[in-house]
């Protein structure tokens, strides 16, 4: 049987518990398709219908009897082949939800089980791979009463947002991993991101960019320096960066030839010269805030084809950098040869916007895609969708955020 008729198959054998979350994730598109136009809505509008979907959604989700419902928990990447107590209680979900059937429960890994894995990606709309990672493991211990709260709590949040935000704006979702340039009211571009780990989170800050820097260097941040960068040094005599210049005491050195061993941090910079090597790419959008915090590019563009993108030590990396600089700098008469000119000069260039552009983060665990179906994303940093503080807080301080363990660098 060829794999998409076996999927099909699968989706068409599922519980009503997913019938119904089935219905709650796309059929309400159809409503929304019907009114829309030719031309892209204002943005405040936009939200607005996505808070509506949402609502409209949990109202599915919230009419389901409760059932137990079998957690997989957390732990390594289970994929084909594996076997343990963690692939049973996956076993045992993917037969709740009618994806695999009850007789073929076990603690082995195998292809029935890897089709089945597919066969919920899909229906959810994730990426296909049959791998059970983080995302996927979320979105199977997810209850229909769960989903339903996300959606709530997102559309209360968008709503706050909507009524407060700037017509100017850029908008940061760390659940969904994506930045939005929303200029003079209408959407301007959206593209991936990646946000800091749970260990290094990135804070839902309400900030504005004051300056573009273009081929930008990289100083290793205090925290990335005494966790990471140093420990590399007194192991190995190298940082671990290419083309970096290491200073101690201010003076440039050859770490291969310094004792490093009870070197403080405080002793020890690190600066990374510009380039396509460097790890904030070809650009950089400073901010105010005393986290160190800001957007930039990268160097690993590969990282952006990852579902979950939790890799930073705090930043927000663009894929689109080139395109956001574009965007910022337009307003600056700043043209794409000329933008090319700077770049061909390898050295940093800083740019300060004539009007410092407002950035918000948020906390939007439930959004609505181009095709205007609902996706739920992670809580990942176990926040429990307290979002109501940072759509409410004052947006005309700059630099504020909800208070959260510091995170600093790329």
């Amino acid at each position: 049987m060829h794999a998409s008729q076996t999927l099909t198959d699968q989706r068409r054998r599922a519980t009503p518990v997913l019938a119904a979350l089935t219905l709650a994730l796309s059929v309400i598109a159809g409503t929304a398709a019907m009114g829309a136009s030719a031309e892209a809505a204002p943005y405040r509008d936009t939200l607005t219908g996505w808070a509506d979907r949402l609502d409209a959604a949990a109202t599915v989700l919230e009419t389901e009897p409760e059932r137990p419902i079998t957690r997989i928990g957390s732990g390594p990447l289970l994929k084909r082949g594996g076997s343990g107590e963690r692939v049973e209680r996956l076993t045992q979900r993917l037969a709740e939800l009618g994806f695999l059937d009850a007789a073929r429960r076990g603690d082995l890994f195998d292809e029935e089980v890897d089709t089945a894995v597919r066969a919920f990606q899909f229906s959810q709309r994730m990426k296909v791979d049959g791998l059970v990672g983080g995302g996927t493991r979320v979105a199977l211990d997810r209850s229909p009463q769960e989903a339903a709260a996300q959606m709530r709590r997102s559309a209360l949040s968008m709503r706050a947002f909507r009524d407060t935000a700037p017509d100017t704006v850029i908008l940061v979702n760390l659940p969904s991993q994506t930045t939005t340039l929303v200029r003079d009211g209408e959407e301007a571009l959206t593209m991936r991101s990646i946000v800091g780990r749970p260990s290094r989170e990135t804070p839902l800050l309400q900030d504005q960019i004051t300056h573009v820097i273009v081929n930008p260097t990289w100083t290793v941040p205090p925290t990335v320096l005494k966790e990471d960068k140093l420990p590399l040094l007194r192991a190995k005599g190298t940082p671990g960066i290419a083309n970096a210049v290491v200073y101690l005491d201010g003076a440039p050195v050859e770490p291969a030839v310094v004792d490093w061993s009870n070197v403080s941090p405080r002793r020890v910079r690190i600066v990374q010269q510009p380039g396509d090597h460097n790890a904030l790419g070809r650009y950089r959008f400073n901010m105010t805030n005393p986290y160190n915090i800001y957007l930039h590019g990268t160097n690993e563009p590969r990282l952006f084809d990852r579902e979950i993108r939790t890799v930073s030590s705090g930043c927000v990396r663009l894929e689109d950098a080139r395109g956001m600089a574009e965007a910022l700098l337009a307003t600056e008469h700043v043209s794409t040869a000329r933008l090319d000119r700077m770049l061909d000069r390898q050295e940093p260039q800083w740019i300060k916007l004539s009007q410092p552009v407002p950035v918000r983060f948020v906390y939007w665990t439930a959004t609505v895609d181009d095709r205007d179906a609902v996706r739920l994303h992670p809580d990942i940093y176990d926040l429990n969708e307290d979002t109501a503080p940072a759509a409410t807080s004052d947006p005309a301080v700059p630099g504020s955020a909800i208070p959260m363990p510091p995170a600093q660098g790329a």
